[in-house]
């Protein structure tokens, strides 16, 4: 599972936010088969749920199967692909 935690309060829009969401939509239309083989969820950072879970957390997070991937700053569409297929190759 791939979960996405953005700024999505609309008075303090978040350029990373943005372009961090950008990055895997172009990453889907890239591989399209981690569409069916990969969950992707989109979370606000001030959601109770993941505070819970995770804490505070400085957005754009990137969470890759319950670890923190990245953390405050876009990720790199290279690197999270080999942390992706590295993921399913092992289940």
């Amino acid at each position: 599972m791939l979960q996405v935690i953005l700024n999505e309060n609309e008075n303090n829009f978040c350029a990373k936010c943005c372009k961090t969401k950008q990055v895997i939509e172009r990453m889907l239309e890239t591989f399209p088969d981690f569409k069916e083989k990969i969950e992707i969820q989109y979370w606000d950072i001030s959601s109770n749920q993941i505070i819970k879970k995770y804490g505070e957390l400085t957005a754009p997070v990137v969470i890759l199967n319950d670890s923190v991937f990245s953390e405050g700053h876009v990720p790199i569409i290279k690197k999270l692909c080999r942390e992706i297929i590295d993921s399913l190759e092992d289940s």
